[in-house]
């Protein structure tokens, strides 16, 4: 975590660096007579199709209104952040082979969202080639691991389910099922490892745990095997469209209690299963109507350059840019190392981001995790 009162508005903390910088040098980029260079290019490598589509193309939205703040307020004094977009399909062979031809490239940094699988097979090249990597979502262990080019702009999931458990206490829940996606680290780690501690800690009992593998349309024998254990909850660990098709045959099977989720249930992922998602229940980083200046500061500006809500990966990805804008700012210098070394000062201040503050442990955001629920078609913050 950042010491006590590290954690800064991002307009002071953009102000801060650049009060503080000298000259430096960006490869393949123009510089000014002040030694700031005109631009910086980053590159977004996002999930835009393939199995995160849900995520990465929300993703975007998020980076690119950021990027978009950024230039109009002039939050990097005389030089502006270009934002370079590729698909990584949400497959891990490709999103290497992009991260590589990037780094034969003129970006000082990348920007990653969302599978964690993804960021596992990316992180790796970033880390080999010198390359500051800023991911959002991207919650499992091994992305951090490759090394010190690497940063985590979204807590990892794992850090706040403590928020749905507690809750589930309050309800009285003694038994759960525990359902997840098994190519996706992140959720093999909250189904193998997060759930089962706290729920041991909770005294409530897992009663069955199946995994699947890919997005198909058929979990009849999975389905019928869980309800037929008669859990209170059933805990529904899918990326994206498999959460709706499982809960469809949940209910088809008998189960009609209650669902917990993942940030795979954001974006309305839910919205296809109408009254049968009511009452589903995920810890997230966000909600629109979050207490936090920030919070708001952020959904007012998104909804008027989008005309739309944001969802948690809007706001996440918003982090991951802002992140990045301060570290440029506290660069020294604006090759590869500089912008690496920038983000090392950043992210030991934290900042007040679109979740609220975020402090940072070991290049790793920290946040308070809130509840969230589904009712009537759209998600709601519960008390």
């Amino acid at each position: 975590m950042g010491k006590p009162g590290s954690t800064v508005a991002l307009a002071s903390l953009v102000a801060l660096a650049l009060a503080g910088c000298g000259g430096g040098s960006s490869t393949g980029a123009a510089e000014e007579a002040g030694g700031r260079p005109t631009a910086v290019t980053a590159t977004m490598l996002a999930d835009l199709t393939g199995g995160a589509a849900f995520c990465g193309v929300a993703a975007r939205t998020g980076a690119e209104t950021a990027v978009k703040k950024i230039n109009e307020e002039r939050m990097l004094g005389e030089t502006t952040l270009e934002l370079a977009v590729e698909d990584t399909a949400t497959d891990p062979r490709q999103a290497a082979s992009l991260m590589s031809r990037v780094a034969g490239g003129d970006s000082q940094a990348v920007l990653f969202g969302c599978a964690s699988q993804v960021a596992q097979a990316i992180a790796p090249v970033a880390q080999d080639e010198g390359v500051p990597l800023v991911a959002m979502q991207s919650g499992s262990d091994g992305v951090l691991d490759a090394g010190e080019y690497l940063f985590r702009s979204t807590a990892p999931q794992a850090s706040y389910q403590d928020v749905v458990v507690d809750r589930l206490v309050e309800q009285g829940v003694r038994s759960a099922a525990v359902v997840y996606q098994a190519e996706n680290p992140t959720l093999v780690e909250l189904a193998e490892d997060t759930y089962p501690g706290l729920f041991a800690s909770a005294g409530i009992s897992i009663v069955a745990s199946e995994k699947f593998q890919g997005t198909g349309f058929d979990f009849a024998a999975l389905t019928s095997s869980v309800a037929g254990r008669s859990p209170d909850v059933v805990v529904m660990l899918g990326q994206g469209t498999p959460n709706v098709t499982v809960i469809t045959q949940l209910r088809q099977a008998g189960f009609t209690g209650p669902v917990v989720g993942s940030a795979s249930f954001s974006a309305d992922v839910l919205a296809p299963l109408g009254g049968q998602a009511n009452g589903a229940l995920w810890a997230s980083d966000f909600n629109v109507a979050g207490s936090a200046p920030s919070t708001q500061e952020f959904v007012s500006y998104f909804r008027s350059v989008n005309g739309s809500d944001p969802s948690q990966f809007a706001a996440q990805a918003w982090d991951a840019v802002m992140l990045l804008a301060a570290g440029i700012e506290a660069a020294e210098t604006l090759d590869r190392e500089g912008v690496r070394a920038g983000l090392e000062t950043a992210a030991a201040r934290g900042f007040d981001g679109a979740v609220g503050p975020v402090t940072f442990e070991d290049r790793d955001a920290r946040v308070g995790g809130v509840l969230v629920t589904w009712q009537d078609g759209r998600e709601q913050l519960v008390g």
